[in-house]
């Protein structure tokens, strides 16, 4: 029934209120429906706002964690780059260290195997570079027996982690080296060996000096035992030709004086060899008198050796002595001429050496064989092994003798050199 009929069938009024109340009913149902939609709308809308800041807080906690995590990478990531920085640095150092030592220095494994060398490593070893030396045992390197047992002990001993110093000989390719070598091991981060390292030291020019100190110490004993032997000789025969003590004093002093002499000039000649005109300088300044012209002197210059140039100085006094007490010295108007010459042999020079006495008084052919004809005709034929010619014109005493004159020994060079 619609309102229209409502109104007209019954009474207005009642029906209109009754209307009215209904849907006043309705309307408050609806305002209640929707307040309770609003009321769980409301409830959800604050569970969600509930969630969104739980949400929020956990997005800023994260946040604040990866900002973190990030600052803390990038220092670390820092600290890690000036760490390989600083560490690329030192490996350069020490790279130029290797580049610019002296020594030798290389690292091995306990077995023995070269792992790093420095720059100089090739050429000391004898490899074309460092790769033809890394991982060969460093033992198979020193082949003399006595060197390479040392290497091999202080590997041993490295090995075991107590350090080694010995000195070894290095001979490559037939060039011999001397090194002083230190073997140290090196402890890793259980202070155990985990590695080698060997530091070398040339020394060859400290073996070659010791080397030529030794040949001078024998040398020179040798020298001092031959010219004990000389003194004692001449001593001897002095004494024995002597007609009194007095005479045997002054001839023997006189002979040693020479001897001195002799030896003055060896020592110039570092006891290895002695020069004839410097002999023969002696024997003028002490047969000389200071007068010019009593000695004319010509002649090259004349290397003899030790034993030579000691019996040519005696020889030189003898003849100046009898030259001045009975031959061309004894006078004013006398003088001796010595000369010397080098002519080709067939294997070695020969030395003409010849002392002619002129301007004294006539001279006989003596009656009787003394200390200095002797030591003529004996000790300078034996020392020069050559021939010797004594001879006595009326004009004045001559003497002739003629001999090789062969390199100087080996030891002889070698102390000239080590002077």
């Amino acid at each position: 029934m619609n309102l229209l009929v409502a109104l007209t069938d019954e009474d207005p009024v009642s029906d209109r209120i009754s209307i009215l109340e209904a849907e006043n009913a309705q309307l408050r149902r609806l305002l209640s429906q929707a307040t309770e939609l609003v009321d769980n709308e409301m409830r959800r809308n604050a569970r969600l706002g509930l969630l969104v800041e739980s949400e929020r807080a956990e997005v800023e906690r994260s946040t604040a964690v990866w900002r973190r995590d990030l600052e803390d990478g990038a220092a670390r990531l820092a600290s890690a780059e000036e760490l390989n920085i600083q560490l690329q640095a030192s490996e350069e150092f020490n790279r130029r260290l290797l580049w610019t030592t002296n020594d030798f220095v290389a690292v091995l494994d306990l077995d023995g195997r070269l792992i790093t060398l420095s720059e100089n490593g090739p050429s000391i070893l004898g490899t074309v570079s460092a790769a033809g030396a890394l991982g060969q045992f460093w033992v198979d390197f020193w082949i003399c027996p006595e060197s390479r047992a040392a290497v091999l002990t202080a590997l041993h001993s490295a090995k075991l982690g107590r350090s080694n110093r010995f000195q070894a000989e290095l001979d490559v390719r037939d060039v011999v080296t001397w090194w002083d070598i230190a073997v140290t091991p090196v402890h890793g981060a259980d202070e155990r060996p985990e590695r080698i390292l060997a530091v070398a030291r040339d020394i060859t020019e400290l073996k070659d000096t010791e080397a030529r100190q030794t040949l001078l110490m024998q040398e020179l004993a040798h020298r001092m035992k031959n010219t004990l032997a000389l003194v004692q000789a001449v001593a001897a025969q002095t004494l024995r030709n002597a007609t009194s003590l007095d005479a045997a004093s002054e001839s023997l002093s006189a002979r040693l004086l020479a001897l001195a002499q002799a030896h003055d000039v060896l020592v110039q000649g570092s006891f290895a060899s002695a020069s004839l005109s410097a002999l023969v300088a002696t024997t003028v300044s002490l047969h000389g008198d200071g007068v010019p012209g009593r000695f004319r002197v010509e002649g090259p210059e004349v290397t003899l050796n030790a034993h030579q140039g000691m019996t040519l100085a005696l020889m030189l006094h003898e003849l100046g002595t009898n030259a001045t007490k009975y031959g061309s010295l004894s006078t004013p108007s006398g003088h001796v001429a010595v000369t010397w010459s080098v002519i080709d042999g067939v294997s070695d020079p020969i030395l003409c050496f010849r002392w002619e006495e002129i301007g004294g008084p006539p001279v006989s052919l003596p009656t009787r064989t003394g200390f200095g004809t002797r030591l003529i005709a004996r000790s300078l034929a034996h020392s020069f092994g050559g021939s010797v010619k004594l001879a006595y014109p009326e004009a004045g005493a001559q003497l002739i003798f003629e001999c090789p004159l062969p390199p100087l020994a080996a030891e002889a060079q070698a102390l000239q050199r080590s002077n």
